[in-house]
């Protein structure tokens, strides 16, 4: 089932209902929140409304490509620049609900997805490219034509909501490939301390999580994200440089933003915008932490996930509403 759709594309149905899950200790909790937390079995975090708020779009599945649109990594062929730029990672990114989400109850749906944005930054000979994408998502009734949808739902100006319900937005970023002499020198250092960015003190919540392989592969088998940095150890290593599987961006953020809700739901609070960056790659079974506090008593807290070393490796800024 294919849901996004590029410019010029047809935007391709979906039905709000509660997505495909894995067995759970919670099992009425929706979409990739039953997945995130089902290897831990943590009944803490308790059981949440079926609607899409708080949770990124990312668990109702993304473009779906045929196998020959795989590239050699095994990512598909959608936003890549083209050569030499055949190495990807997520950056960050950012999440709006600029309308009160709609309940999972079987109502009609698309999500539509463009590019933003290019940009290259860099010197000659080691740029990186950073492609924006932006996804929307919102109802659609049974009559509403494909240009009536664009119309609604996508704008221009992307700082206009239009009539969507969810809007995110995902910078990745493109590099050349290493080359053997920077993959060595990479393996050389497998096991040694690295440089840790200090991560921000005095947590309000603080929350550990064991992301296994079990988990990984689910994540990608649900997410048809193939990329070999997140099943094949190998690859991993020996073309990458880094010395075990990685855990997704994308995973990341939703189990960052499941844990956020929780939290602020206590408070009576829910999620209205995040911005994150990802600083530090988090790494399989290698415990992560989930920490977040108020920033300035604005309604803003202050996000973050600390690595298996302490240091920072994702931060960002929740905005929330009543």
């Amino acid at each position: 089932m294919r849901l996004g759709a590029h410019r010029g594309e047809p935007p391709v149905d979906l039905r709000l209902s509660t997505p495909p899950t894995l067995t759970s200790s919670q099992p009425d909790a929706p979409g990739l929140t039953a997945i995130a937390f089902s290897y831990q079995r943590d009944p803490s975090l308790g059981t949440q409304r079926r609607s899409v708020t708080g949770r990124p779009p990312l668990d109702l599945l993304p473009p779906q490509v045929t196998l020959s649109q795989l590239l050699p990594d095994c990512t598909d062929t959608l936003h890549t620049p083209g050569e030499p730029f055949n190495r990807r990672l997520w950056a960050g990114g950012n999440l709006r609900f600029p309308a009160p989400s709609p309940v999972l109850d079987g109502s009609r749906a698309v999500c539509l997805e463009s590019i933003r944005n290019v940009t290259v930054k860099g010197r000659e000979g080691d740029e990186k490219v950073i492609v924006t994408i932006e996804r929307r998502v919102g109802t659609v009734s049974e009559q509403e034509t494909e240009q009536q949808t664009w119309k609604r739902i996508w704008t221009e100006n992307e700082a206009d909501a239009g009539e969507s319900s969810v809007i995110e937005n995902r910078d990745l970023i493109f590099m050349r490939l290493k080359s053997n002499t920077q993959i060595e020198a990479d393996k050389a250092q497998f096991g040694n301390p690295a440089r840790i960015v200090k991560p921000p003190s005095d947590a309000t919540f603080r929350h550990s999580i064991m992301p296994t392989k079990a988990l990984l592969f689910r994540f990608s088998a649900l997410t048809f994200n193939a990329h070999s940095i997140h099943l094949d150890k190998g690859y991993t290593q020996n073309e990458e440089g880094y010395r075990n599987l990685l855990v997704h961006g994308p995973l990341t953020l939703t189990l960052l933003l499941s844990v956020v809700r929780h939290h602020l739901s206590r408070l009576n609070l829910d999620i209205s915008a995040i911005e994150y960056r990802n600083i530090a790659p988090l790494f399989v079974e290698e415990k992560l932490v989930i920490c977040g506090k108020p920033k300035n008593g604005n309604g803003a807290w202050d996000v973050w996930i600390e690595g298996a070393d302490g240091g920072l490796a994702v931060r960002g800024t929740v905005r929330t509403r009543q």
